[in-house]
């Protein structure tokens, strides 16, 4: 897949064209991008998707502040393995935001980028004020030679599959239910940073993440089943996601920190991945460090057994 940043750089070819902003590029943006391209192949013309480095939302209410399922770069590497031959990465610009549908169809997608078909979600809306329906966009693409379709409703049993139910699903600590609406298991990255070395002290020492991109969304407080990638290893991860009350009994931020099971060396400063599989149980504050050590053994063998039967997405 070739990434455009610049429209100026639009491929020559003829496209068949999706929009969306494609946060998690979870089942149903799949669903889509699996349409547009049998679309493309029926008619001999490239797959395109367009979308924006930021949360258009962002940009036309400044206050909204975005959970994101995934970076910008891991949404290009997500989209890169679909099979797309080109994905068009914007900046929301008000020139972009301004733009009516019909402006935004005859002008940025037939005249700039040579689209032949346009795919749009269903019930997906474009253009300024989304005042305008699909019966439009049928009709402006008609006037320039552009085919709009609209896909059908994608289900996943029964699920309507979209980024907010997703993160909905997170937030009330679902995390197996999101990873199987998005398809694959939760990811967050980061730099393993020093910590307070608590753990170690109980037995089970921990690695603290960074993550650097304060947008990107983490599930609900508690302690997690996860893997943990480190280079091109696999692990067994317990994964805590809280704020330590009984050991920063004032601590206000969350953290990230993670037992990686049967792992005894040492990488600080590395960049490792955490595969979120499934919510054990709530953060909670225990009495002394001795109570707090037995649940921790108690997580470590459901963890282990919960990883051992875990079936990879396919």
């Amino acid at each position: 897949m070739q990434i455009i940043t610049d429209i100026q750089n639009a491929p020559k070819e003829q496209l068949a064209i999706t929009i969306g902003f494609f946060d998690g590029v979870h089942r149903g943006h799949r669903f889509l991008i699996e349409n547009l391209k049998q679309i493309a192949s029926e008619k001999g013309l490239k797959t395109a998707v367009l979308t924006f480095r930021e949360h258009p939302r962002k940009i036309l209410h400044s206050e909204f502040v975005p959970e994101l399922l995934t970076t910008c770069e891991e949404k290009m590497a997500l989209l890169s393995q679909t099979g797309l031959d080109y994905c068009i990465l914007l900046d929301f610009t008000p020139e972009i935001q301004n733009l009516t549908a019909e402006e935004f169809i005859k002008d940025l997608l037939s005249n700039k980028l040579h689209s032949k078909v346009l795919l749009t979600g269903y019930d997906n809306r474009i253009g300024k004020g989304r005042v305008d329906g699909f019966e439009q966009y049928v009709m402006y693409g008609h006037e320039v030679g552009l085919l709009v379709q609209e896909a059908e409703e994608f289900l996943y049993k029964g699920k309507q599959v979209s980024s907010s139910e997703i993160r909905r699903l997170m937030d009330e600590g679902d995390i197996s239910i999101a990873n199987q609406l998005l398809g694959s298991t939760y990811k967050i990255e980061g730099k393993v940073v020093a910590g307070q070395q608590i753990g170690r002290t109980i037995g089970f020492p921990t690695a603290n993440i960074y993550v650097s991109n304060t947008e990107k969304k983490l599930p609900q407080l508690g302690v997690y089943a996860c893997w943990v990638l480190i280079d091109d290893d696999r692990y067994k991860g317990m994964l805590n996601i809280g704020l330590r009350p009984t050991l920063v009994p004032k601590n206000q931020r969350a953290t990230i920190e993670v037992n990686i099971i049967d792992f005894n060396q040492e990488i600080y400063g590395e960049h490792i991945a955490l595969e979120i599989v499934k919510k054990i149980r709530d953060e909670r504050k225990f009495p002394n460090m001795q109570t707090l050590k037995e649940q921790i053994e108690i997580d470590k063998m459901h963890i282990i057994r919960i990883l051992d039967n875990y079936t990879p997405f396919t």
